[in-house]
């Protein structure tokens, strides 16, 4: 990561600069201990199958819907904190003028990518979570066999939320960025 005078790494991690990106790290930090109780939940499944042959039908279910929160507020997360991934080896040796307008163009480009993932999520919320049956019944997307939870549907509802919320976070820092002189 490039620590020009758009992006200085150290700030950014130790205090998020706006209320948007102060949110986006608590949700972020909280998020972080799902993946203490799957690794929990993990165990348990494994003591209860190998231990006593009584396997769950919930644990897999559940780890896999705990970690997919984790992941997907962490881009957000990552983002807030001035800590997202970037592949800075051309703007390192770039003029200040240029390094600023390759920031500004990565954040544009950013911003058009999860806005068209947030789009797709959309599509795909709409086709798990409005489901109606022949007796006008909600029926929303549910895990297949035991435990029948509508997990598919709330997954796909945390996915669009996240990426809208890093979309958010993106444009923040697109608006820091083009705010700056230098």
């Amino acid at each position: 990561m490039g620590d020009g005078p758009l992006f200085d790494v150290e700030a950014t991690a130790a205090r998020p600069a706006s209320a948007l990106a102060r949110l986006a790290d608590g949700i972020g930090r909280g998020a972080a201990w799902l993946f203490l109780v799957a690794v929990a939940i993990s165990g348990y499944e494994v003591l209860m199958r190998y231990a006593f042959g009584s396997p769950s039908a919930w644990a897999h279910v559940t780890v896999t819907a705990l970690c997919t929160v984790g992941f997907a507020v962490g881009g957000a997360f990552a983002m807030a904190r001035g800590e997202h991934i970037r592949i800075s080896v051309l703007a390192d040796r770039a003029a200040p003028g240029a390094q600023r307008i390759m920031s500004i163009v990565g954040l544009l480009v950013g911003v058009l990518y999860l806005a068209g993932l947030a789009w797709g999520f959309w599509i795909q919320v709409e086709e798990a979570v409005w489901r109606f049956g022949s007796d006008g019944g909600w029926r929303p997307e549910l895990t297949p066999g035991p435990p029948n939870w509508p997990l598919p549907a709330l997954m796909k509802v945390v996915l669009l939320a996240s990426t809208i919320l890093f979309a958010l976070v993106v444009l923040d820092r697109l608006a820091a960025a083009l705010r700056r002189r230098n």
